[in-house]
């Protein structure tokens, strides 16, 4: 993966002077926008809401992607536990196998409401 600064947007979270959270988006279009996820520690209720709210809200988006490669079991299970279902698979697209792509859709996003919002 190459990442061009043109047309992206990231959201760091730091703790103690450390980076322990961020979130890259790329490929925006008024439908629906890719979003990378790296997560090391704790965050707060507030980092997701944030992360949900520029691109569902501010953006106006309809649906979230996270693609995945399929031996990447960590990142499976975060994007799962935020609540990305799986919508596609590309076999063999990638040397260690199919890339996987998740998708959340705003209706289905409950990190946009008060109880995330607000801490």
């Amino acid at each position: 993966m190459i990442w061009r600064p043109e047309g992206t947007e990231a959201i760091g979270l730091s703790s103690n002077g450390e980076l322990v959270a961020g979130v890259w988006y790329e490929d925006y279009n008024p439908q629906s926008i890719v979003t990378h996820i790296a997560i090391q520690g704790q965050i707060s209720p507030r980092y997701l809401h944030v992360i949900f709210h520029y691109p569902f809200v501010q953006l106006c988006v309809q649906k979230i992607i996270a693609p995945v490669l399929e031996d990447n079991s960590e990142s499976i299970r975060l994007v799962t536990k935020m609540g990305f279902k799986e919508e596609a698979r590309l076999k063999n697209v990638h040397p260690t196998g199919d890339m996987l792509f998740f998708v959340m859709n705003k209706q289905d996003c409950k990190y946009l409401g008060n109880r995330y919002g607000k801490r």
